[in-house]
């Protein structure tokens, strides 16, 4: 603001003593020195603000320095399409005062490795991070069978049938604490899914009970003793009928009380006369809230029978209730396992207490990633690569044109066009080597990925082979 003002009272001074052609020329010297003004800030502004950023400017060697590789002030707005052509791509015309500034730095740079900088800074591709990131990050997805733990405790298809449970109770926690949430989703909706996978694999070779309990009344004292006394047989030991089951699961709603002793008691009651391996399983989220022992009733249960057995599955307990829980499941002959969300209640049922069948084991044995799979992902990885490699080619041609112009506007030399062309070249060299190398490693990920899952089915298949043998 000062600089405009000075002038002008000056010239009011200068011009009250002076002829037309004085004030002329004083007019002229005056606006010959507010250019030269102008143009020195200028000069000053850009040496201190940009030649100090040039000089800090990599050029990438590497894939993780190309990634983090700034883009070029001129090359912001070029688009990814325009970026990963196929075809080569022309430079857009610079605007003068493009074409001044990279005038201006490149002369005034001493050496080439300067001036690549200076090309860098200004037309560096702006999209490497996001396709480096997206091939670096990208994962093969190859179906991998969910392979349960073998066990001998139930037996196996032409070994001890005496060993193999030929009726299951599933005692169904619908206390008010299956209200809460896991993982975002309310734990009686999570237990629903887990029971009816569960009886969907328990059916195939034995009869099925369903129990809940908790689902009388309210979780106030005023009904508690209706919530603690009502336990009851939703869907009646029988063959397995999905449908039927799903709905009768479907219709149970978490209301009130926890009586884990007041359940047992109630299977046991109704259990006395039958013969034959019998197995209860519990999906509870907590202890005994009714004031029963369902230690002494677990106990009561499995006493002088081996082949009965209470089995529990704390769901999202806490440390006081899954103390309970496990003496529980050690006093009913049975195992307790920790599932703490959903992941884990889905698949903990069916890896401790399934064995798989001969259909189970033939399927799993198909159900891993064939080469269809492999093929896709390998395409996937080709075509990421691919861009990558476009826009390392663009870019170099554009470093290219430019030094041409460079070399036309007589700005940099004959030599030091060919000189900086030549380190051009190499980069775009090198930095393709290293593209053929990410993309190696990513096919290698997948041809380990999909060696893997296969190996462990093989593994898996053995196994299930060798307990059979051993029956």
């Amino acid at each position: 603001m000062f600089r405009k003002i000075i002038p002008v009272a000056l010239l009011a001074l200068l011009f009250s003593g002076c002829s037309e052609s004085e004030e002329a020329k004083i007019t002229e010297q005056v606006e010959e020195t507010e250019v030269e003004e102008k143009q020195a800030v200028g000069k000053t502004e850009f040496k201190e603000a940009d030649f100090s950023v040039i000089d800090q400017v990599v050029i990438p060697t590497t894939i993780e320095e190309l990634k983090d590789v700034e883009p070029g002030l001129f090359a912001l707005d070029y688009t990814l399409d325009y970026e990963t052509s196929s075809w080569p791509q022309e430079a857009r015309e610079l605007s003068t005062k493009e074409k001044k500034e990279l005038e201006t730095v490149i002369a005034a740079a001493d050496d080439t490795d300067t001036m690549f900088q200076a090309l860098r800074y200004y037309f560096g591709s702006n999209v490497y991070k996001d396709l480096i990131d997206k091939q670096m990050n990208y994962a093969a997805v190859m179906t991998e069978p969910y392979l349960p733990k073998p066990t001998k405790e139930f037996g196996v298809e032409g070994g001890n049938q005496e060993a193999v449970p030929t009726k299951a109770f599933l005692l169904l926690d619908a206390s008010s604490s299956m209200l809460l949430s896991v993982d975002g989703k309310q734990k009686m909706g999570i237990a629903k899914i887990a029971v009816k996978r569960f009886a969907k694999t328990l059916g195939e070779d034995n009869e099925v009970s369903l129990y809940v309990y908790g689902h009388a009344g309210t979780q106030e004292d005023k009904d508690k003793q209706l919530s603690c006394t009502k336990i009851d047989e939703v869907f009646p030991l029988q063959n397995y009928k999905e449908k039927e089951f799903d709905a009768t699961v479907d219709n149970v709603a978490a209301k009130g009380w926890t009586p884990l002793a007041a359940a047992i008691q109630t299977v046991h009651e109704e259990s006395k006369n039958m013969e034959g391996p019998l197995t209860v399983y519990f999906v509870s989220d907590g202890a005994e809230t009714c004031d029963g022992d369902p230690v002494k009733a677990a106990k009561e249960f499995a006493q002088g029978n081996e082949n009965r057995k209470v089995n529990i599955i704390g769901f999202n307990v806490d440390q006081k209730g899954e103390d309970q829980l496990k003496v529980v499941a050690e006093a009913g002959n049975g195992e307790y396992i920790s599932a703490d969300n959903s992941e884990e209640l889905n698949n903990s049922i069916a890896e401790k207490w399934v064995f798989p069948s001969m259909t189970d084991v033939v399927y799993i044995q198909l159900s891993g990633p064939n080469g269809f799979a492999v093929s896709n992902a390998k395409y996937s990885i080709g075509q990421l690569s691919m861009k990558l490699n476009n826009a390392v080619n663009i870019e170099s041609s554009r470093f290219r044109e430019m030094i041409q112009l460079l070399v036309s506007e007589e700005v940099i030399t004959k030599d030091q066009g060919e000189e900086l062309t030549e380190k051009v070249n190499q980069h775009k060299d090198q930095l393709l080597v290293n593209n053929k190398q990410l993309k190696s490693g990513k096919v290698k990920e997948v041809d380990d990925e999909y060696e893997r899952i296969h190996q462990n089915i093989d593994a898996w298949v053995k196994e299930i082979e060798k307990i059979r043998s051993e029956q």
